[in-house]
């Protein structure tokens, strides 16, 4: 979604528009595309992926995942000046707050029905 967005804000920008905004290291390697980096220059890898094999646990990792995107998203929208930027953003803060929910959910589910759980091996 980041990504289309990105692509309609500049599809039609001119070299010098790219120039100022910027934009300009990535026009020299991907054109008007995107390369997957964080705000850092950190490439995107599956690496950041982990499981344990303990659904409590990779539901917990997977709730901070979405908790982190929203404050990310909250971020761009503290930045963003445009309402159609800013409206697609909101959308996509709303979306992890479902998706969190709704992993919140299960992650009690499973709690209460001992999912997860280590047994005492003492």
């Amino acid at each position: 979604m980041i990504s289309t967005l990105v692509y309609q804000l500049t599809k039609d920008a001119t070299i010098d528009e790219i120039k100022q905004a910027g934009f300009d290291t990535n026009y020299t390697e991907n054109g008007k595309d995107l390369y997957a980096v964080n705000s850092n220059g950190v490439p995107y890898t599956a690496a950041y992926f982990a499981a344990t094999g303990d659904p409590l646990a990779d539901l917990s990792e997977d709730m901070a995942a979405e908790e982190k995107a929203r404050a990310v998203y909250e971020n761009l929208i503290d930045l963003s000046d445009d309402p159609d930027v800013t409206g697609v953003l909101l959308w996509l803060r709303q979306r992890e707050i479902v998706h969190f929910q709704r992993f919140k959910e299960l992650y009690d589910d499973y709690k209460k029905m001992g999912i997860g759980k280590k047994k005492d091996i003492r």
